[in-house]
Order: C-alpha cells, then sequence, then structure tokens
C-alpha cells in the first residue's frame, strides 16, 4: 500500500525560537488507527499530553523527520521559500508514494507551490496534496503537527537554560516583550535568538528601545 507524508510546521508566527517542520510517514491503511490514537492539531491538545501522545503515535508509523530552521537562518529568507524548502528535504529523506501538507500559502496560489516543491524534491505534483486545515483534516499531517510541536518546545526550553524564561517566543507574550525589552536595554541590540527583520518584533519595542538592527 502507498507511504503517506504528513508535513506541518510549528513556529512560523514566533519572533525567537526556532521554525520546525516535520514530516510522518505511515501506510495508508494505518490512518484511520491514527485518528483513533488521537492525532489530531496539536493545538488541540494541551502541551503537557503532547509528548505522551507522540510516542504512542511514532509507534504507529513508518518514519519521522524534523527540519530545525534557527532564527538567524529565517531572516535570511521568506517563510513560504524556507518551508517549500524544508519539505522537499522531507520528501527526499523519507521517499513517500504521497505528500500530504497543511499549504503555507492562500488558496489561489496552492498549485503554484505544489509545482515548485514537486520540482524540488524531484517528483510529480501530482503526488502532493496541500490544503488548509490539514493538520485538523489529515491524520499524518496531525501526527506531524505534533512532531514539530514537540520538537520545537524542546528547542525552546534549550534555549531557556541559556537567555532564560522568555515564553514560547510568540509576539503576542508578556514574557517575549519584556525579555526583548530587557536584552535590548541590556545589550543595545537584538538577541541571536531573534527575527530581527519582522515588523511584529519592532511593533513590540517602544520608540525610545527601538535600537537600529546590526550585526548580531
Amino acid at each position: 500500500m502507498p507511504r503517506v507524508l504528513g508535513i506541518d510546521e510549528a513556529g512560523r508566527g514566533a519572533v525567537l525560537g526556532p521554525l520546525v517542520v516535520a514530516g510522518i510517514t505511515v501506510d495508508e491503511r494505518r490512518l484511520p488507527f491514527l485518528a483513533e490514537l488521537g492525532a489530531r492539531d496539536s493545538k488541540r491538545v494541551a502541551r503537557p499530553r503532547r509528548r505522551a501522545l507522540l510516542r504512542e503515535l511514532v509507534r504507529a508509523v513508518d518514519g519521522a523527520r524534523a527540519v530545525v530552521i534557527p532564527a538567524a537562518d529565517v531572516d535570511q529568507e521568506n517563510l513560504t521559500e524556507i518551508e517549500l524548502s524544508a519539505a522537499a528535504r522531507l520528501i527526499v529523506a523519507l521517499h513517500p508514494d504521497r505528500t500530504v501538507l497543511d499549504t503555507p500559502v492562500a488558496p489561489p496560489a496552492i498549485p503554484g507551490f505544489v509545482a515548485r516543491l514537486g520540482l524540488r524534491a524531484g517528483i510529480a505534483p501530482q503526488a502532493v496534496v496541500a490544503f488548509p486545515k490539514a493538520d485538523r483534516d489529515h491524520p499524518a499531517v496531525a501526527a506531524a503537527s505534533l512532531l514539530a510541536k514537540v520538537v520545537r518546545d524542546a528547542f525552546v526550553f534549550a534555549l531557556h537554560r541559556h537567555y532564560g524564561d522568555f515564553g514560547w517566543g510568540y509576539p503576542g507574550e508578556a514574557k517575549v516583550q519584556a525579555f526583548l525589552a530587557q536584552w535590548l536595554a541590556h545589550h543595545g541590540r537584538l538577541p541571536p535568538i531573534c527575527r530581527t527583520r519582522w515588523r511584529s518584533v519592532q511593533r513590540l519595542l517602544s520608540p525610545e528601545l527601538a535600537f537600529p538592527v546590526g550585526p548580531r
């Protein structure tokens, strides 16, 4: 039976920490079993439950892999290109018969994205399916969503040990705002774990703290 690769990401909207793109491959016949185990959009799973659920899911799949893109690399390219490259790497590494992913582009741009992904990965575009809310509606993508979240959380915890607790890295968090303000006040520049080109970073900063962004 065909092997299906589900792909999803975690950290797309963060300003601190990495972007993680993850893939899960599974025999197509086992997709209903993934759903029975509880594979669903990671945003609907409480953080303490994610790791235990992922351990159950990994035992039912053929392969799992994650691509971790640090903030400095996110600064070098737009997110769509970064996710396309990461997805292509997962396809090449995991050799699926069919790939399903939660699209990182608006619906009118999906055909172009799929065509470029097929070209980059060296597969026929017909072997790729991309649609909104795939992490909610497709078990393999939901499992990949959980893997991406768990991997990103692990990297964030590691960064906490070095930089202190800055929360989960999203601009709406009070911890993120306080961390950036304190870091700027102390160092006069943004931290190396920050996506410095993002407008949301500048919006978080009051005028008196908005130091120029220079080399890090």
